[in-house]
């Protein structure tokens, strides 16, 4: 017979004798989240395997010419203005002849002088040669006769020479335009000396560049403009002629536009203890509103690998001379997984990815890091969590950064221009 005990005697203590009964049986019930893993994944991708070399530069123009006159003279026209467009032959300006005048006239005076001395000689020779053929003049006078005559006729020359070097100094004086294209720097004002000083800066927005005394001004040839790269020493071997390049100017955010490499130096530059060589670009697409002198971010782009399956460097993992990924089958069970080691091959790699061959295909499931370790827990318990994958270098890290409208407020402000009789309000006030 069994004892009762009564309900009232226990009191509160039956509920501390049930608190571990009720807590064993529903132990059971509870999820286990020690077993659960939170695996990343990504998927893998098909295409182009492409490495890039990032280099800065300017737009340039294709080619320039200096506009030069060699002697000191004075600026007595200016057809042109920075920033118009020449033809060829075109008149730019005209340089002082009024001391190449006279000389001119004078060396045709002395032409014409030895010409009708020529023309004296030149009878006094034929009598010569006439009268020593009859026997009458001797040998010596015969002789005498034809030196004058070569004396004469070489001094004729040299008039003629000085005359044609006057004439080519005042047409020098009218300066043409040896190409079509844009004035995009000039140094001088009509009225100026040429050659006054031993250097003149270029007027405007080119007031820093100075050029010899006997430049007039720099004009750019119309056409395709270019991109000077200066890319480093370390990078030059990833660079080759015809390589396909992206380029973005800070004129221009969110752009990116095209070109291809045109020509590498062979002569390196040293600067600040950096070794870089100049990168030439053509510019594929020509655009109105580029200016030289712009600065550009340039990325080079490569093919190491063309149609492959594309993961992340992480997800692959080397066994001796194998390697290995695992990807990711879901099972009938939510929130389990499993986990299948493939052998791939690779084919190439960058610092964003690997180019691969296998037994799998585009969009498959695989670990993002691979883990060694787990090649033996086919089964598991995982929250699968997705990554982003960029196989390829981006065209947004070409990107210049935008400046925020906090920042451009607190740039200085430009101060007004000064009142009238400023300074001397200042010094008497």
């Amino acid at each position: 017979m069994s004892r009762k005990f009564p309900a009232k005697r226990l009191g509160p203590f039956a509920v501390l004798l049930f608190l571990p009964l009720v807590a064993l049986t529903s132990l059971r019930y509870w999820p286990r989240s020690e077993n659960t893993i939170e695996l990343p994944t990504v998927e893998v991708e098909t295409g182009d395997l492409l490495s890039a070399v990032t280099a800065t530069g300017t737009v340039e123009a294709h080619r320039t010419v200096d506009i030069k006159y060699d002697t000191q003279s004075l600026v007595t026209g200016l057809n042109v203005q920075e920033g118009d467009r020449v033809s060829v032959n075109q008149s730019l300006a005209t340089m002082d002849v009024r001391l190449l005048q006279p000389a001119l006239a004078e060396a045709r005076q002395t032409l014409q002088k030895d010409q009708a001395s020529l023309a004296l000689a030149e009878a006094s020779l034929h009598r010569a040669q006439a009268l020593a053929a009859a026997q009458v003049l001797a040998q010596v006078d015969l002789e005498t006769a034809e030196a004058n005559y070569k004396s004469i006729l070489h001094q004729t020359e040299a008039d003629r020479g000085a005359v044609a070097i006057a004439e080519e100094q005042i047409s020098r004086a009218h300066l043409l335009s040896p190409i079509r294209g844009v004035v995009i720097a000039l140094y001088v004002h009509k009225g100026e000396m040429l050659g006054s000083a031993t250097a003149v800066a270029g007027l405007g927005p080119n007031a820093a560049v100075s050029k010899p005394t006997n430049t007039l001004m720099t004009i750019a040839e119309e056409g395709s403009l270019e991109v000077d790269a200066d890319v480093n020493a370390v990078d030059v071997g990833g660079v080759f002629t015809g390589q396909e390049a992206k380029f973005t100017l800070d004129a221009f955010q969110g752009k990116a536009f095209s070109g291809r490499v045109k020509n590498i130096a062979l002569q390196p530059t040293l600067l600040n203890g950096v070794t870089t060589y100049r990168v030439i670009l053509s510019v594929l697409r020509s655009a109105q509103e580029f200016r030289i002198g712009m600065p550009s971010n340039i990325m080079l782009f490569r093919i190491i690998a063309r149609n492959v399956l594309l993961v992340p460097p992480p997800s692959v993992f080397k066994e001796g001379s194998r390697s290995f990924l695992f990807t990711i089958e879901k099972d009938s069970a939510p929130d389990r997984i499993h986990l299948r080691k493939m052998e791939v091959q690779v084919l190439g790699e960058t610092a964003l990815a690997v180019a691969i061959r296998g037994q799998i295909g585009e969009g498959t499931l695989i670990l993002a890091t691979a883990d060694p370790q787990l090649a033996d827990r086919v089964s598991l318990t995982a929250n699968v969590k997705k990554n982003e994958f960029q196989p390829n270098p981006a065209l947004s890290d070409l990107q210049f950064e935008r400046k925020t409208a906090s920042a451009i407020e607190a740039l200085p402000a430009i101060p007004g221009p000064k009142p009238k009789n400023f300074l001397q309000r200042l010094l008497n006030p």
